[in-house]
């Protein structure tokens, strides 16, 4: 498409949309939604080069998300920013056929802007971004917890899912990559517990049940290890939440009085700490650990998480709960899934 502008003594002289100047792509930009700026953005290589997330573009978005359907099928995200107190709807339309059976699909795992959705024995990453869509083959185990270990369009991505439960001391670990044309499941012998939580770090995904016990998976090797089994007795009230920050790893006991552990390598025991340092923590189906210095320095010492209606936070400061006013303020709906999203790249 071409605009034109007269040209004085020579008539009309036509220049291309991508070819106008950035300051001015800027301007346009700046009156789009944040959303609508990813779309902007995609439309040519010269458009690429406006801006897209504004400051603190390192905390997490909080998204709800729902189903809907008539002769098509409609994944409605709402968006909320913590840095601008906006929100931000789309209602990214699939043909049935597309979807193959994944409407109602539940988000298993929540990570570089992508989710991993499952339903029955169907998986697939969703960009919800970018529409974008990557499907794994079926998996014909009922797992409990799953997650990946990188952007699903690298070759380096894994995905790994686990069954365990008290009542049998055998584990199902399951593994694939995109573009598998199938699963990889290993039968290993388990603590008989249930498992609450998976992260993966440095090439390894690292499973903890009920009470605490870490379980290690390696993907070079394949090989899988309890690596404790010592742990602290007040750990067994509530489920807990894994957190995988530079390399090590905490686990968080949400409660009216949070309970906060770091793993301790050369003990091989979980240690209880009443400090997080300069990071806050997002607890979800798949929880953050973002870095607080410089202008995000007010979330440090905090655990984000989300409740009936609204968000709030606990700080180990205080150790007193409070709910979300200035960041992350908003009503939610009851019934949709809501997940902590990472935000676009620039």
């Amino acid at each position: 498409m071409m605009v034109n502008r007269q040209k004085h003594g020579t008539g009309t002289e036509f220049r291309a949309w991508s070819d106008l100047p950035v300051d001015i792509l800027n301007v346009i930009a700046e009156r789009l939604d944040v959303i609508d700026r990813i779309y902007f953005r995609v439309v040519c290589k010269n458009w690429r080069l406006t801006q897209i997330v504004p400051s603190h573009n390192n905390l997490p978005w909080l998204m709800e998300h729902s189903w809907a359907f008539d002769e098509n099928v409609f994944s409605l995200c709402s968006f909320h920013f913590p840095y601008v107190n906006r929100s931000h709807v789309t209602y990214n339309k699939f043909d049935r056929e597309e979807l193959d059976g994944l409407y109602d699909a539940v988000i298993c795992a929540s990570k570089y802007g992508w989710l991993l959705l499952q339903k029955s024995t169907l998986s697939v990453f969703y960009n919800p971004y970018t529409k974008s869509i990557i499907r794994l083959p079926d998996l014909d185990i009922s797992f409990n917890r799953s997650t990946f270990s990188s952007v699903p369009t690298s070759p380096d991505c894994v995905c790994f899912a686990i069954q365990s439960t008290k009542n049998n001391c055998k584990i199902l670990l399951s593994i694939c990559r995109p573009g598998d044309r199938k699963w990889s499941t290993l039968v290993l012998v388990g603590p008989k517990k249930a498992v609450e939580d998976v992260v993966y770090s440095n090439g390894t995904f690292f499973c903890v049940f009920t009470g605490g016990t870490l379980g290690a998976f390696c993907v070079a090797d394949h090989s899988w290890s309890l690596v404790t089994n010592i742990v602290p007795g007040v750990m067994f009230e509530s489920r807990a939440h894994m957190v995988e920050s530079n390399g090590q790893l905490w686990l968080v006991r949400p409660s009216q009085c949070f309970k906060v552990f770091k793993f301790d390598w050369s003990a091989k025991t979980w240690v209880k700490t009443n400090t997080l340092g300069p990071q806050a923590l997002f607890l979800g189906c798949t929880s953050f650990s973002v870095s607080a210095e410089g202008e995000t320095s007010g979330f440090a010492e905090r655990i984000y998480y989300h409740c009936v209606d609204y968000c709030y936070y606990y700080s180990v400061e205080t150790k007193q709960n409070y709910r979300c006013a200035t960041f992350y303020p908003w009503v939610t709906k009851r019934g949709t899934e809501r997940v902590w999203i990472q935000p676009p790249e620039k």
